[in-house]
């Protein structure tokens, strides 16, 4: 091969590693852009959630149903003579997540059940932070006895600190009177603190299902929601009118 022929053909190569890393560029390029793309569309859905999660609490605030405590613990809210379905929820009040599922789906829940469509049955457990869950499972009992649980545990979510820090005795009542509590009952309740061996035994209990995967979990007419019924405005609809 000549001179000339060799420069050619050196020509060439670097010509093809020139389009080659030309290409690698765009390539990366469109990924960058594609994901970037993803990340805004999954942004976008997840304000959207939230919003319109925010939207239904709001226009349903003091328009649930009267919630009463049980015997056993657990919290009831319906309408009179609404007996199914029933949707039992299963929270923590120091527990992150739930506390996502509340953002989103609480005003769903709540109308709902304003509108005599399901039963709701809280049962509240204490062991994320097993001292601060526990006096905040407590105090939801005591507002219930007052009249007050569903504007306490809206309260409690909005206000729920970083899970490794403990709700103190002073931060429950102080959700008490921001929910509007002013019978001084409530703080003695919450003091005293007597359902506390109840709901340990039930949290013991429930985790001791293998069948049960933490918190929250709901569970209508003995089936297990999966995520996006639990954290989509539409899709816990949609299960709870299916079931009607």
């Amino acid at each position: 091969m000549g001179k000339a022929a060799k420069l050619s053909a050196r020509e060439r190569l670097r010509e093809e590693r020139s389009r080659a890393a030309a290409r690698q560029r765009r390539n990366r390029t469109l990924l960058i852009i594609g994901s970037a793309v993803a990340v805004v569309a999954v942004v976008v859905g997840v304000i959207v959630a939230v919003q319109s999660g925010r939207d239904e609490q709001s226009a349903f605030a003091g328009q649930a149903p009267p919630a009463t405590l049980q015997s056993d613990g657990s919290i009831v809210m319906a309408r009179q003579g609404v007996t199914k379905p029933v949707l039992e929820v299963y929270e923590d009040f120091q527990c992150p997540a739930c506390k996502e599922f509340e953002t989103v789906n609480n005003g769903t829940v709540q109308r709902l059940a304003a509108e005599g469509k399901v039963k709701v049955v809280y049962k509240t457990l204490a062991f994320v932070n097993p001292e601060g869950s526990l006096r905040a499972a407590g105090a939801g009992q005591c507002a219930a006895t007052a009249g007050k649980f569903t504007e306490f545990h809206d309260v409690a979510f909005e206000n729920q600190p970083d899970e490794r820090v403990a709700l103190t005795l002073n931060d429950l009542k102080g959700f008490g009177e921001q929910a509007g509590i002013t019978d001084p009952a409530f703080a003695t309740c919450v003091d005293r603190q007597k359902s506390a061996a109840q709901i340990q035994a039930f949290t013991k209990q429930t985790l001791s299902d293998k069948n049960f995967r933490g918190t929250p979990t709901l569970i209508l007419d003995g089936r297990q929601l999966n995520q996006s019924e639990i954290y989509t405005v539409d899709g816990l609809t949609k299960a709870v009118t299916n079931a009607a």
